[in-house]
């Protein structure tokens, strides 16, 4: 019987796809935990102005609040580099799904062209079966058809 020629071939493309499907996660989780890191900052910022609100209520020095807007600004620096690295890894990640996403469709292809042989092989296979069946029952008749006629002639 035939093997499938294109076997080592599909065997890799799967191998690939499954790399590639855990740098997908990977990258995934990256970008989570991406955005996990800007929703602290916010909540920190969030937290910070709430402080300053307060603090402003009862009065605060120049040099205070002068402290608290350097800090602002570093929050804002930190903010934008959360925000960069968010969108780095998004683009990272969807690099990696679309590239994972061609080697899937590869993989498809090359399965179903494994099915297609296996169904070729499968119909050569009862062909030839048949035409075994079908030679032996036209010995058989012949072998038949050969004793009746030595019957008949004794």
């Amino acid at each position: 019987m035939k093997t499938f020629a294109l076997a080592r071939v599909l065997q890799l493309a799967e191998r690939r796809s499954e790399t590639l499907s855990r740098s997908v996660k990977l990258a995934h989780g990256i970008w989570l935990r991406a955005r996990g890191r800007q929703v602290q900052l916010i909540a920190l910022r969030d937290a910070r102005i709430a402080q300053l609100a307060g603090e402003l209520r009862a009065g605060v020095t120049a040099a205070r609040l002068q402290e608290t807007n350097r800090l602002q600004q570093v929050q804002a620096a930190e903010m934008r580099a959360a925000q960069a690295d968010i969108d780095a890894a998004h683009q990272a990640w969807q690099a990696r799904l679309a590239e994972w996403m061609q080697v899937e469709q590869r993989v498809k292809a090359l399965r179903l062209l494994e099915q297609r042989h296996l169904a070729h092989l499968a119909v050569q296979q009862r062909r030839t079966e048949q035409r075994e069946h079908d030679e032996l029952v036209e010995l058989m008749h012949r072998r038949e058809a050969g004793t009746r006629e030595a019957w008949d002639a004794a």
